[in-house]
């Protein structure tokens, strides 16, 4: 038996689609506004969001009181005001719940004050151990809570403390004991990024609540996009001096563009990817037309501004016109794959 509209669950976008249509009188669209995002939705997320704030602001004015006061502390209640707040953290966690929102900030809260322990400890007893050291021993111990956290702010956190610490280990031991090129960075983090991304693709396909926010998806595909698109740009600023690691960044960030348009415009249908990926083109395109124009037009700087500002609008303008009709073409998309 197939299933009849009639039966799907109501939602915000078919409400506006009914009364757009002219099927709903305004007094009607009001009230079912009301139904499906009552008042008290958004007090909750009102309240979702100043505890939020709160917790960043309360996180800040530790690490500050410590900066601060770090002459006139000693090396004891320096630790026993650090572990006793993450103890703190933990046990408030574990009380609250890990299922609600301010349980899985405590946890978060606890996370981030063993990065503070960890650096308390490098300054206090001079173990002479580089940045990087620092950023992944923090990532490896707090991994247990991450896993059990269920909670996409704690990941991406975790997710950029590997990231610093990848970066961090470049350039004080891979660029100068190993001359490792920076391509070779770029490509790292954007595997790990990438491989981030596919893991929260997949949780997603496997309905996971706590995965529902979009903005986590935006992230972490910029985060994969900007890795590849630095090399990229060096192939086009200097192609004379490149090397075979620049080429095979250049390929990833194609695969990448092409790859990320498919899957976010045809089988995903998230609006932000696709326009991440067009403005990172944009970007791209914009870069290598200004490069031929300073290349060939020497001597000539003011008509190249101009002509090349004359671009970008168009680039730009062109670049708005094609996600504006991008973004009808999958709504009427959506809708009609609801009706069916």
């Amino acid at each position: 038996m197939t299933e009849s509209p009639l039966d799907k669950k109501a939602d915000i976008r078919t409400l506006r689609r009914l009364y757009q249509d002219g099927l709903l009188t305004d007094k009607a669209f009001a009230v079912a506004s009301t139904l499906l995002r009552p008042r008290s939705a958004w007090l909750d997320w009102t309240r979702q969001i100043l505890l939020l704030f709160g917790s960043a602001l309360a996180l800040a004015g530790v690490i500050f009181f410590f900066a601060y006061n770090w002459a006139a502390m000693g090396r004891y209640l320096k630790f026993l005001l650090i572990e006793a707040g993450i103890v703190a953290c933990l046990v408030g966690s574990y009380f609250r719940g890990g299922k609600r929102l301010s349980g899985k900030v405590l946890l978060l809260s606890a996370s981030v004050l063993v990065g503070v322990l960890l650096a308390v400890y490098g300054q206090t007893y001079q173990t002479g151990a580089d940045a990087f050291e620092l950023f992944t021993g923090w990532a490896v111990l707090i991994v247990g809570w991450v896993l059990i956290s269920e909670f996409a702010g704690l990941w991406v956190i975790w997710l950029i403390l590997l990231n610093t610490g990848a970066i961090l280990y470049w350039q004080q031991v891979g660029n100068p004991a190993f001359s490792l090129p920076y391509e070779s960075l770029c490509m790292v983090l954007a595997f790990l990024n990438g491989l981030a991304l596919t893991l929260y693709e997949v949780g997603v396909k496997r309905d996971l609540e706590w995965l529902r926010g979009r903005w986590v998806r935006a992230l972490l595909f910029a985060g994969f996009l900007v890795s590849l698109s630095i090399p990229t740009v060096d192939l086009i600023i200097d192609p004379e001096n490149i090397e075979r690691i620049t080429i095979l960044a250049s390929i990833g960030w194609g695969v990448g563009i092409v790859a990320g348009y498919a899957s976010y415009r045809y089988e995903i249908h998230d609006m932000i990817p696709v326009a991440l990926v067009t403005s990172n083109i944009c970007l791209i395109l914009l870069i290598f037309i200004g490069k031929i124009l300073l290349h060939e037009g020497r001597g000539e700087t003011a008509w190249l501004f101009l002509v090349f500002t004359l671009i970008v609008l168009g680039v730009v303008s062109g670049a708005i016109f094609f996600l504006r009709e991008t973004a009808a073409a999958m709504a009427k998309k959506m809708v009609k794959a609801q009706d069916q």
